[in-house]
């Protein structure tokens, strides 16, 4: 499974099927690091979603930052869908999930539940610990803070604290750190762009009104 897929499909609430509200954006853009991280590793897997997202690096590029901020997109217009759509169609092609079911918010019924559970365990054990993690599980790891499922890795409130830790140094001293940080400022800039435009609005209204 790729590193994608396996945070989408932990992203996926097995009850619902669907991501948690108003988190689109943020597992978009941590599905795009951990696009272009699994291009950077030797035991990649072959998948039309990598060879799409390494043509989008090529167009996009160097630049990590524009990269990210390129790859909804970058595969929207090369596979019809956008990223989070992209990611799941792979998990549907493998049986892991059901195809979409309902309208405005489509769900996608969790069939391989043995395989979310293993996912979420293995970051669960990564998030608790302090001995050094293979370089799949450091990247996942890393982006499920960001992604805001910072409580499924650690379920317990007074494990928090040493899970932010664990999770925003998985990638020191490795060649994926830049990935992780780059996903981090295109979030940062989003909220700083929707922060300041609600600012705007407000000046905008309070004008209008005096």
């Amino acid at each position: 499974m790729l590193l994608a897929e396996e945070l989408a499909l932990i992203a996926l609430d097995p009850d619902s099927g669907r991501h948690a509200v108003g988190t689109r954006e943020h597992l978009n853009a941590c599905l795009a690091g951990l696009l272009v991280a699994e291009l950077h590793l030797d035991d990649r897997p072959a998948a039309p979603i990598l060879d799409a997202a390494s043509e989008v690096v090529d167009q996009a590029g160097p630049k990590l930052k524009s990269v990210l901020s390129a790859m909804n997109r970058g595969l929207e217009r090369r596979l019809g869908v956008g990223t989070w759509d992209a990611v799941v169609g792979s998990l549907v092609d493998a049986h892991i999930v059901a195809p979409a079911e309902g309208g405005l918010r489509p769900s996608h019924r969790v069939l391989d539940r043995a395989a979310r559970d293993a996912i979420v365990e293995r970051l669960q054990l990564a998030a608790a610990g302090d001995e050094p993690l293979d370089v799949r599980t450091a990247v996942l790891l890393s982006m499920t803070g960001p992604a805001q499922l910072l409580e499924l890795v650690a379920p317990g409130r007074g494990t928090h604290k040493h899970a932010r830790r664990r999770l925003d140094r998985a990638l020191d001293a490795t060649s994926l750190h830049a990935v992780a940080e780059s996903v981090r400022k295109v979030l940062a800039d989003a909220a700083a762009a929707v922060a300041a435009a609600g600012a705007v609005a407000t000046m905008g209204a309070a004008a209008s009104s005096s």
